[in-house]
C-alpha cells in the first residue's frame, strides 16, 4: 500500500522532477561533446546504473529509448518524454510476449531502419548489473544497426545502494562520456561470442578513471 501511494506521487510529481532534472543536466560541465547528428540508426548501449547519467547528457536529440512495461517504467518514461526523448516500451527479450517482447523489437526495428537511434539498457530493467542480455544483440542483428557502448563519468557523484549501482552527479560536477569501439553483428556471428564482446567493452568504459 505505501509502496503504490509513493508511486502515484511520483507520476504526480513528475513535471517538477524533470524539471528539477534538466536544470542538473544544465549545470554538469561536460568536458567533450558528441556529435549525435552524425549517428543513424545506431544503437548505444548502456549499464542501467548509467542510465541517469546519460540521459543528462542527451537531452532533447530525439533518441529513442527502451522502456519496461514494469510499473516503475511509467516513471521513467515520463521523465524522459519530458527531457526529450522518444520512447518504447517493451522488452527485447524474444518471445517475452508479456513483456511486451515481440511488439518492442518490430518497433525498434522500424525506427533503426528509418534512421533513428536507439539507447537501450543492457542489463536492465531488473538486473543482475553489468550482465548484457541477449536482445540488443539479436536486434542489432536483424538491423545490421552497429552497436556503440556508452557510459558517463563524474567528478562528484552519488552511487545509490540499489541492484544497478545508479549514479547521480552533484550539481555543476564536471562530467566525461566514454565511447567505446562500435560493435558489427552479422548473421554469421555467433550472438553469445558478441555478446561477450559487447559486455566486455562496456566493462572496460566502467573501469577507467
Amino acid at each position: 500500500m505505501i509502496k503504490k501511494l509513493r508511486r502515484e506521487l511520483t507520476l504526480i510529481l513528475l513535471p517538477f522532477i524533470s524539471i528539477v532534472l534538466r536544470t542538473l543536466g544544465r549545470t554538469i560541465r561536460w568536458q567533450n561533446r558528441y556529435d549525435f547528428e552524425r549517428d543513424r540508426g545506431k544503437i548505444y548501449a548502456l549499464w542501467h546504473g548509467n542510465a541517469l547519467g546519460l540521459a543528462l547528457f542527451g537531452m532533447d536529440r530525439g533518441i529513442v529509448v527502451l522502456v519496461s512495461r514494469f510499473r516503475d517504467g511509467d516513471i521513467a518514461d515520463g521523465i524522459l518524454k519530458r527531457l526529450g526523448f522518444e520512447t518504447v516500451r517493451g522488452s527485447t527479450e524474444n518471445g517475452k510476449e508479456e513483456k511486451g517482447g515481440r511488439t518492442a523489437i518490430l518497433k525498434l526495428m522500424e525506427l533503426l531502419k528509418s534512421g533513428k537511434n536507439v539507447a537501450i539498457t543492457v542489463d536492465g530493467p531488473k538486473g543482475p548489473a553489468y550482465k548484457v542480455k541477449e536482445g540488443v544483440v539479436f536486434l542489432a542483428m536483424k538491423t545490421k544497426a552497429k552497436i556503440i557502448p556508452a557510459c558517463v563519468k563524474f567528478e562528484k557523484f552519488v552511487r545509490l545502494n540499489t541492484w544497478d549501482n545508479l549514479i547521480i552527479p552533484y550539481p555543476f560536477t564536471k562530467g566525461w562520456l566514454l565511447v567505446g569501439k562500435e560493435i558489427e553483428v552479422k548473421e554469421s556471428n555467433e550472438l553469445k561470442e558478441k555478446l561477450k564482446e559487447l559486455e566486455g567493452e562496456l566493462l572496460r568504459l566502467e573501469s577507467l578513471s
